[in-house]
């Protein structure tokens, strides 16, 4: 099976296959791909947030100075960047297991998808003369997450459609959640049967070990994921050596675009 070099677009069909399967995050936040049709490799982006309070007034009486709801954006320029895995192999392996190419493109694409899922965190955590954008609702310190927080964090991001709200959570905090009579009362047992966290006051659960200390309560419109290209797969060979590579790499750009469909 020497000399023997795959299809690109075989092997390009596996990776984002596999790229679109794995990266559960991309369910979460904005797919663009209007980088690929423009030339370019700069993207000015703004960041939107919004202030204010509202209040009970009387007749007659207006809203009160300072609590007024106001947007402010932020524009900031992104450099598009280039994400490449990869991985080679003899044809002295391939004769072994020809499975060591299917192998390498999944270990591959593993690589790139967990990359991206840290850059999808990175623009969550984006700061501004030192603040987070993202607002916060803070439960007692010491504590542990809970229905009522979960709730409270509903009530601050303040939108009137929760139907594409996801709660994510760090994997160590499931246990504390599943504890908490709140949510076992309001799930009516159900969690004690099938020992899975579901849903919380309405909001679908995302558990992943890429968080540690907080939690994130998002709709998609809060993290935009821009796409320069398609992921691209090349090829290359040491003809002398027998020693095969393939590389796997893809151009984009992450960035928190709405800092108020987040908390």
């Amino acid at each position: 099976m020497s000399n023997t070099l795959f299809a690109n677009k075989v092997i390009e069909s596996k990776a984002t296959d596999l790229l679109s399967t794995k990266l559960n995050h991309r369910s979460l936040m904005t797919i663009d791909t209007e980088l690929q049709g423009s030339e370019g490799m700069t993207k000015t982006i703004n960041t939107y947030t919004y202030a204010g309070e509202a209040e009970i007034l009387g007749v007659g009486v207006g809203s009160t100075e300072g609590k007024r709801g106001s947007v402010s954006y932020v524009g900031k320029d992104y450099t598009v960047n280039c994400v490449q895995e990869a991985f080679d192999y003899f044809d002295e392996d391939f004769m072994k297991d020809s499975n060591v190419v299917d192998m390498g493109v999944k270990g591959a694409t593993d690589v790139m998808t967990n990359f991206l899922t840290s850059k999808f965190y990175e623009a969550l955590a984006t700061k501004q003369s030192e603040q987070e954008l993202v607002g916060k609702t803070e439960f007692a310190k010491g504590g542990a997450i809970s229905y009522d927080t979960v709730v409270d964090a509903i009530a601050d991001m303040n939108v009137e459609d929760e139907s594409k709200l996801v709660l994510v959570l760090p994997t160590q905090w499931k246990a504390d959640i599943r504890k908490d009579s709140d949510y076992k009362a309001a799930q009516l047992g159900e969690v004690v049967y099938n020992g899975q966290v579901g849903t919380i006051a309405g909001i679908p659960v995302v558990c992943t070990k890429a968080l540690t200390n907080k939690a994130y309560l998002l709709t998609p419109e809060a993290v935009t994921l821009f796409i320069k290209k398609n992921v691209e797969v090349e090829q290359d060979r040491d003809k002398d050596k027998r020693l095969n590579s393939i590389y796997l790499r893809e151009y984009y750009i992450c960035a928190l675009t709405d800092a108020t469909k987040a908390r």
